[in-house]
């Protein structure tokens, strides 16, 4: 069996930790991948380093240690289009932009990615491991608050196990009432665990504002970009509240499997929209079998709620 998420996950995250001993090789170091920020149309100031450094943990049963293909599709789908998906009316950074939430973070790229482009507040959460959490906080400490900028997010690393109370989320955005939700939530490569379609959907139902769509500062200093090939995306058409699930087939044998996602938040009321493919991507487990193409390629989908 490869050491990939190949494996059944049917038993869902409380056999994920229990593997036979020698069932994977040598646990390798903890790593850092840097990604190679994008500035779209020369439009605007950088804040913050040309390059993000996303700290891994070593190799985990939760697979935290990998910087995802989906995961740098993402943060460039994020830098495309930060004006209209991270700034608020009033502008970028520290309270003006808008509310986000990763899930199921790994390294954070794309939670660290809408705080560095201007979203508000950011929360970037993960399973309730300390490992998986205390390597979230320091990538969070290492590339956005160790800048000091109010034009970057107030950003945080928080545990969460998907389908419990939500409140541990909702209240860092400062509402005792819990009122005020996330505009953005991110989803990258989770759905290879089928056991947990129904908790990750439940939590983001739970966590995404119910407001009409958020305007953006689309300004004439923010003119559109252009869109490679990948992006499918109609930026006219784009707005929060959105989940943003992107996603590789690692297992080509289950992508039935994998696409299940989408009828189910289509049940639960989503509208459900492809904005991102990039076959080009490459495998996030080269060593795995199966169909290199269907695995090296990367897809986009946004849930917005039905008009």
């Amino acid at each position: 069996m490869p050491s990939s998420a190949s494996g059944s996950d049917d038993e869902g995250f409380g056999a994920v930790f229990e593997e036979p001993e020698g069932f994977r090789p040598p646990t390798p170091p903890p790593t850092v991948r840097n990604y190679k920020r994008r500035k779209y149309g020369g439009v605007g100031e950088r804040v913050g380093p040309e390059e993000v450094q996303v700290g891994l943990v070593s190799g985990h049963p939760l697979w935290g240690h990998i910087l995802y293909p989906a995961a740098i599709a993402l943060s460039q789908f994020l830098e495309l289009h930060a004006s209209t998906l991270l700034h608020g009316p009033e502008g970028k950074g520290k309270g003006k932009g808008k509310a986000v939430l990763e899930l199921g973070a790994g390294g954070g790229l794309p939670g660290l990615t809408a705080a560095l482009e201007g979203a508000g507040n950011v929360v970037i959460s993960d399973f309730p491991d300390p490992a998986l959490v205390k390597n979230i906080a320091q990538n969070v400490e290492t590339n956005v608050s160790s800048l000091g900028s109010s034009s970057v997010a107030e950003t945080c690393a928080k545990g969460f196990t998907w389908g419990s109370p939500a409140n541990s989320l909702l209240e860092v955005l400062g509402n005792p009432s819990m009122s005020r939700k996330f505009d953005l939530i991110l989803l990258s490569d989770l759905v290879f665990n089928h056991s947990q379609h129904a908790a990750l959907l439940n939590t983001c139902l739970s966590c995404l504002s119910t407001e009409p769509p958020l305007p953006s500062t689309s300004s004439s200093e923010t003119a559109a970009p252009p869109q490679p090939s990948c992006d499918l995306s109609d930026p006219a058409t784009l707005s929060t509240p959105a989940v943003l699930c992107f996603f590789s087939h690692h297992r080509p044998w289950l992508v039935e499997a994998d696409l299940a996602i989408l009828d189910l938040a289509r049940e639960k009321g989503w509208k459900v929209t492809k904005v991102w493919e990039d076959p080009e991507a490459g495998p996030a487990f080269p060593e795995d079998g199966g169909d290199l193409a269907i695995r090296s390629t990367v897809h986009g989908w946004s849930f917005t709620r039905e008009e």
